[in-house]
C-alpha cells in the first residue's frame, strides 16, 4: 500500500498541532519517505496523482478537536489516523470508522504513554 520504490514518498499533517512527525521522519532517515510539511497546503490541490502520506491525529493534541483527513485520497494518497481514545476492544464506538490504516496512540503502542519526548 505504500511502498513505491521509484521515488520519494512526502509526509505530511495539519500542523495545528505539536510537531512531531518531522523529529521522527528526520530521525530514521528513511530514503523512500521525507517530511514535506503541512497538509493545508495541498487541501485544494487538484493533483490526483500525488505520492504521499497523511497522518491525522484525531483528537489533535493540544486542542482536543476531532480531525479527518484534509488532502484530497487518490490512489497513491494514503491517510493514517492515529486515534488516541478510539479503542474498539474496550470502548463502545457510534460509528464504524473507515480509513486506510488506524493505529490507536503511538505512544501507547510502543509503551510511552505519559512520556515526553522532543
Amino acid at each position: 500500500m505504500f511502498e513505491d520504490q521509484n521515488r520519494n514518498r512526502p509526509i505530511l499533517e495539519n500542523q495545528n498541532r505539536i510537531n512531531v512527525y518531522k523529529t521522527q521522519t528526520d530521525f530514521f532517515q528513511n530514503t523512500h519517505f521525507e517530511y514535506d510539511g503541512d497538509a493545508l497546503l495541498l487541501k485544494n490541490s487538484s493533483d490526483t496523482t500525488a505520492n504521499l502520506i497523511e497522518f491525522v491525529t484525531s483528537p489533535n493534541n493540544p486542542d482536543g478537536n476531532l480531525r479527518e483527513a484534509v488532502v484530497p485520497q487518490g490512489a497513491s494518497v494514503r491517510a493514517i489516523y492515529d486515534h488516541a481514545y478510539y479503542w474498539p476492544h474496550f470502548t463502545a464506538i457510534p460509528a464504524a470508522a473507515d480509513e486506510d490504516v488506524m493505529i490507536f496512540t503511538i505512544s501507547k503502542l510502543t509503551g510511552h504513554a505519559g512520556s515526553r519526548i522532543g
